[in-house]
């Protein structure tokens, strides 16, 4: 298989005790070499647990496979590698220890997984504790020419002006503010300023509504024409208030409601104004 190493000893059979972090394949083939058993690494893979397809961990790790007759011996000599490996972290960092560098083999993942040794537990974090060194961390000094803030969050020393030729404000000395017409008097103006010569900045008065629109004559004719045949056409009433002939009555509410609708299409025709001339542009 690709990326199989050993330790140049050789098993009938095989079995896997524990996934390690590729640093620390080296160091134990040498070390189980040196105790007599036959030990190989390889590239880990997991085992969907549906499935059952091989997949990848989430980060590079090797399985360790040994001599099933040597398991005891190989199980020893990983536990002391593993116990001077937390001490070396220990040193460096109080409280650290090799977790995260050797885990224990999946069930699923081979076809032969052997009792691992005694492993590191995950070290328990107090948030507290935590979230007090990352304070306490804000206030030391550092004697790292590189400091562990961005650049962009130095503070420019006092008395040096990152400017030096433009002229200095004072605290005082603000930005002229614009000022619109409804606001109120201002007591630092001079006397003579007067807020209606202010500067407008951009303050929007609508204009005023247009006029309501008024009917022509004719139009107003054309509707009353068309009114009044409705109502000899629907008002039975009328012809019996005033003793007339139903015929004739229909006839003239008929022509009536004909006279008055052609009067209005009429009106609403899409005609130039009358006060047009000719420098009145193009008409449409």
């Amino acid at each position: 298989m690709e990326g199989r190493r050993d330790n140049g000893l050789q098993s009938a059979d095989w079995g896997a005790l524990v996934d390690v972090d590729p640093r620390l394949s080296e160091a134990l083939l040498s070390k189980l070499a040196e105790a007599g058993v036959a030990a190989y690494v390889e590239p880990a893979l997991g085992s969907n647990t549906f499935t059952r397809a091989a997949t990848h961990p989430e980060r590079p790790l090797d399985r360790l496979w040994v001599d099933p007759e040597r398991a005891e011996t190989a199980r020893e000599v990983v536990g002391a590698e593993v116990a001077d490996l937390t001490t070396l972290l220990a040193e460096q960092e109080p409280g650290a220890t090799a977790h995260g560098l050797v885990h224990p083999v999946p069930r699923s993942a081979a076809r032969r997984v052997l009792p691992p040794p005694v492993l590191p537990a995950k070290p328990s974090v107090d948030p507290d504790e935590e979230f007090r060194r990352i304070v306490e961390g804000y206030g030391r000094d550092t004697s790292s020419p590189v400091p562990p803030w961005p650049v962009s969050e130095d503070v420019e020393p006092e008395g040096r002006r990152l400017f030096p030729d433009r002229p200095e404000r004072s605290a005082d000395e603000g930005f002229p503010r614009r000022r619109r017409r409804t606001d109120e008097p201002d007591d630092a103006l001079p006397d003579w300023v007067e807020p209606e010569a202010l500067e407008d900045d951009g303050h929007y008065v609508p204009p005023p509504p247009p006029p309501v629109p008024r009917l022509a004559p004719q139009k107003i004719g054309a509707v009353a024409a068309v009114l009044l045949g409705i109502a000899l056409l629907f008002v039975p009433s009328i012809v019996d208030a005033f003793q007339l002939s139903p015929a004739g009555v229909f006839f003239f509410g008929v022509t009536l409601v004909l006279a008055g609708s052609a009067a209005l299409i009429y009106l609403m025709r899409d005609a130039p104004p009358t006060d047009s001339g000719p420098d009145d542009g193009a008409v449409v």
